[in-house]
C-alpha cells in the first residue's frame, strides 16, 4: 500500500495541478460533459435540496460509515463523486488520509474552499482530484477503501465505474455504494417530470433522467466473486415524506424546506426497518446501500 505523499507523487507525474487541486480529465463523453454541467450548478445546495442534515438521512450516512470507522487510523480513504463533501469531514475527524474526487471541477473547488477555510489542520491529510471515476490517474491498491453517495447511477458505464473502483481499491479493501436509486424510487419521481412547478433549475441530470433504477439482482451482479458483502434497503414510509414534503416545497415555492418533529422521523425510522423487512412490501424500497469487501489473497 503506497504511503499519502506516494499517492500525491504519482497524481503530479499524471495529473494537471492548479490551484491545490489535480485535474485528469482527458476525454468527456457528450453525457459525462451534460452531468459535468448539471453538478456545477448544483454543488453549493445539495445538502439543502437533498435534506442530508434530516435524521432520515443522518442515520443512514452513518450506517454506511461505521464500516470505514474500523479501518485503522490513517487508512486511505476515496470518495468518488464527493459533491458536496458533506461525508469526508467525520473521516478527516477520526484520522484518516481523503481522496476527494468528482468530475465536477467546481465541486471539488467548493470542497477545498471550505476545507480551507473551516478546517485548515486537515490540509494534509485531504487531496482534491477533478477526474472521472471511470479512468483515474491512481495507481493500483492504493486506498483501504472506496464509497461513493448516489453517483453509481451516474457512470455512463457503471460496469467500467465498478471495475475502476475494484482496480483502486486494496485486496481486503471496502467497496461502498450508499444511496443508489430503486426502480421503484425512479418509477415514481419519474412519474412527475414533465411537472414544469417540481423543477427548481432549467438544466437536469442526464443519468436521473434516463437511468431505471436498481432492482437487488441488478446490485448483486455488481459484487465480484469470493467477495463478502451485505445490501440494505433504505426507507419505504421515509421515500413518501421526503419526496412529499419536497414537491410540496416546490409547488408552493415555499421560502423554507419543512421539517418534521424528530420524534415523528424517530418513529417512521424505526417503522421502515421493520417493513423492509418483510417481503413484497419491501419492494418498495427508496434506496440501497452495498458494502462489498473484496476479500482477495494476493
Amino acid at each position: 500500500m503506497p504511503n499519502f505523499e506516494e499517492i500525491t507523487d504519482r497524481l503530479k507525474a499524471r495529473a494537471d495541478f492548479k490551484d491545490g487541486i489535480f485535474l485528469f480529465l482527458p476525454k468527456i463523453s457528450q453525457f459525462q460533459q451534460k452531468e459535468i454541467v448539471f453538478h456545477n450548478q448544483i454543488h453549493n445546495s445539495e445538502e439543502e435540496i437533498h435534506q442530508l442534515n434530516a435524521l432520515r438521512n443522518r442515520y443512514y450516512h452513518d450506517y454506511f460509515k461505521k464500516p470505514l470507522f474500523k479501518l485503522p487510523p490513517k487508512s486511505v480513504i476515496l470518495e468518488i463523486g464527493a459533491g458536496s463533501g458533506y461525508d469526508l469531514l467525520p473521516l478527516l475527524k477520526q484520522g484518516y488520509c481523503i481522496i476527494a474526487s468528482d468530475i465536477s471541477l467546481e465541486s471539488i473547488k467548493a470542497i477545498k474552499q471550505k476545507m480551507d477555510s473551516d478546517y485548515p489542520q486537515f490540509k494534509e491529510r485531504i487531496v482534491y482530484l477533478a477526474a472521472d471515476g471511470q479512468n483515474l490517474p491512481l495507481a493500483s491498491a492504493v486506498a483501504d477503501a472506496c464509497f461513493t453517495v448516489a453517483s453509481l447511477h451516474h457512470f455512463e458505464n457503471q460496469r467500467d465505474a465498478l471495475k475502476e473502483m475494484l482496480r483502486v481499491t486494496s485486496a481486503n479493501g471496502l467497496l461502498i455504494m450508499a444511496m443508489e436509486p430503486s426502480r421503484w424510487m425512479m418509477f415514481f419521481t419519474k412519474l412527475f417530470k414533465n411537472k414544469v412547478a417540481l423543477r427548481i433549475r432549467d438544466g437536469h441530470s442526464e443519468a436521473d433522467e434516463t437511468h431505471p433504477g436498481y432492482l437487488k439482482n441488478d446490485l448483486i451482479k455488481l459484487i465480484p466473486p469470493g467477495a463478502k458483502w451485505q445490501l440494505k434497503r433504505v426507507w419505504l414510509t421515509q421515500g413518501f415524506l421526503h419526496y412529499g414534503l419536497e414537491g410540496i416545497y416546490r409547488l408552493f415555492k415555499l421560502k423554507k424546506r419543512i421539517k418534521i418533529p424528530i420524534a415523528l422521523e424517530v418513529i417512521l425510522l424505526g417503522l421502515d426497518e421493520v417493513l423492509l423487512k418483510i417481503p413484497v412490501i419491501n419492494w418498495l424500497n427508496w434506496h440501497w446501500i452495498l458494502i462489498i469487501r473484496k476479500n482477495i489473497v494476493e
